[in-house]
Parts: structure tokens; C-alpha cells; sequence
């Protein structure tokens, strides 16, 4: 959350101040004060803290999930470009190690020849998801998650993001994605809610303990009426209100292109025989996308 908010006056020219400890100031024009607070507002000197003690004590704007300049400023985020796109540029990688690597793929016994080598762009998606718990209480967090496109698969390391440029690439070298922009949220998502269900949910389990609990005196309230539609309603009405509910929203998305080099290889055996071999690598990922005989 802090990084997001310091990211977001970094691209706005803005370089906040940290006047105490935890305490930070920055001068905000009237165009970004108006985009904040509306359109009534002026520039100001903006104070804000991440510390609650620290707002009450110093009057400053608190930044926290579910507080309204957190809001304000995910609101402006969010009529940005909601979908953008980038490229990892080719000078980034060394073709003749690429090549080097894909030919040590062969058997000791075999000889590999390279007899033609294309440069694709395969794609991912990455996605910007606000996550919400809602508990007893409701809690944010963002999350950063990246889905191969030509497989579906949610990317398991830290996308080196340093490597991307802003822009396209030729769409003539562009591979043919083979998930759906919808089933590559469906997969972020799924990959998501498994983050969740490992990692201690003390937020749901307090929930979950504080349901049963008022379905219990529901139930003694209702004795021997159970199965009226009063109780159904009721009931439902409980589990609207206090069931443990992980909500995703994808905040923004962005197109990545990645470079592909496609080799193609005869193969010689040791007794002879020649066979043809395409082999497709993603030098971001380390990983060979298709090996086809």
C-alpha cells in the first residue's frame, strides 16, 4: 500500500517530504486536487501518514485500507488506462547463447543443426487485483499477478519488470494467444484465493465462529419453527451479514510481449537418421514453449 501511494506521486512529479517520523508532506496543484477531492477542491500543502496515532496526533491525512484518501487516490488510479501494454525489447538477450542453450538440449549421442531461426512475441497478462476480506471487519490488499497466455499458467516468480518498455511490437510476430483475457482472470483469481486459503485467515475463522454462533440463537429463537420462511429469511439475512467473503477486482491490465525464439533443428542419430525438431523458448520465463518432432 505505501509503495502504491509513493509510486503514485512519483508519476504524478511529485516527490513527498518526510517531515517527522511517518509523517509526509506534499504540495499538490489545483488540476490534482480537483482529481482528488473534486471538483470544489484547491491546491494544498497535503499532509498524510500510514500510522492512525499519528493522524490523530498531527492532523494529517490517514492512508490506510478502507480510508477515503486511500479511496480518492485508487479512484484517480483508476481512470487511468485501464488496459496498456508493453515489450521486453530483444537487446535484452544474447542470440547466440540462446541458440548455444537450445542445441545442448540434444542427447549426447545426437548432433543438432540449426537450419532457421524467427523471432515471435508470445503474451501475458498481467493484472493490478484488489483483493478484499470481509470479516467482522474488511481489509484490502493489492496484488500484482501475471498469466502466460500461450498456457494459462499464473507466473510462480517476480516478473523483472525493469526489463519492459512502453509500445507494442509488429502484430505479424505475434503469437496467437491460446487463453482468453476472461480465463486468464479466472486463473489469477483461482490462484489467488489458494494464497489465501494456505496463509492463516484468523479474520475468517472469526467470522465464521461469530455466524454459527448467532445461527444458534436464531435457531433457539425459532424453536419449532425452523421451517418457517420467517426463519429462512432471516437466516440468509445472517449469512449476508456475517459470512467470511474474499472479493477480487481487477483494477487495471497490461498486455506484455515477450520475446520467442523459434529454432528450427534437424537432429542426427547416431545411427544416421535425420529428423526435423521446431523449438520454441521464452528466455523471461526459461521455459520451452513447444518442442514438436
Amino acid at each position: 500500500m505505501q509503495q502504491l501511494v509513493f509510486d503514485f506521486f512519483k508519476l504524478c512529479g511529485l516527490e513527498p517530504l518526510e517531515i517527522r517520523k511517518g509523517v509526509w508532506q506534499v504540495q499538490v496543484d489545483d488540476t490534482l486536487m480537483k482529481e482528488l477531492d473534486g471538483w470544489r477542491a484547491q491546491g494544498r500543502l497535503l499532509q498524510f501518514t500510514f500510522d492512525k496515532g499519528s493522524a490523530e496526533l498531527y492532523g494529517a491525512d490517514l492512508i490506510c485500507p478502507g480510508s477515503y484518501r486511500l479511496n480518492s487516490i485508487l479512484q484517480v488510479i483508476r481512470k487511468q488506462g485501464i488496459l496498456s501494454q508493453a515489450y521486453v525489447p530483444l537487446h535484452h538477450f544474447h542470440e547466440p547463447s540462446v541458440r548455444k542453450k537450445i542445441l545442448a538440449r540434444s542427447s549426447a549421442q545426437e548432433r543438432a543443426y540449426v537450419v532457421s531461426c524467427s523471432l515471435h512475441y508470445t503474451q501475458y497478462l498481467q493484472l493490478e487485483i484488489l483483493a478484499e476480506a470481509r470479516g467482522l471487519q474488511k481489509t484490502e490488499s493489492l496484488h500484482t499477478v501475471t498469466v502466460d497466455l500461450s498456457s494459462g499458467k499464473v507466473l510462480k516468480y517476480a516478473f523483472p519488470h525493469y526489463l519492459l518498455e512502453p509500445g507494442g511490437v509488429p502484430r505479424d510476430q505475434v503469437c496467437r494467444r491460446k487463453c482468453s483475457l476472461k480465463q486468464a482472470f479466472s486463473n489469477a483469481a483461482a490462484y489467488l484465493y489458494d494464497q489465501f486459503a494456505e496463509k492463516s485467515l484468523p479474520w475468517a475463522v472469526e467470522a465464521k465462529e461469530k455466524l454459527l454462533l448467532e445461527e444458534a440463537k436464531l435457531r433457539d429463537f425459532f424453536a419449532g419453527r425452523t421451517d418457517s420462511e420467517e426463519f429462512e429469511a432471516k437466516k440468509k439475512e445472517l449469512h449476508q451479514r456475517l459470512a467470511p467473503v474474499l472479493r477480487l477486482d481487477a483494477l487495471r491490465g497490461a498486455i506484455l510481449f515477450i520475446p520467442l525464439f523459434r529454432y528450427g533443428l534437424v537432429v542426427v542419430a547416431p545411427d544416421g537418421k535425420e529428423k526435423s525438431r521446431t523449438i520454441s523458448y521464452d528466455p523471461v520465463g526459461n521455459m520451452y514453449l513447444q518442442e514438436l518432432d
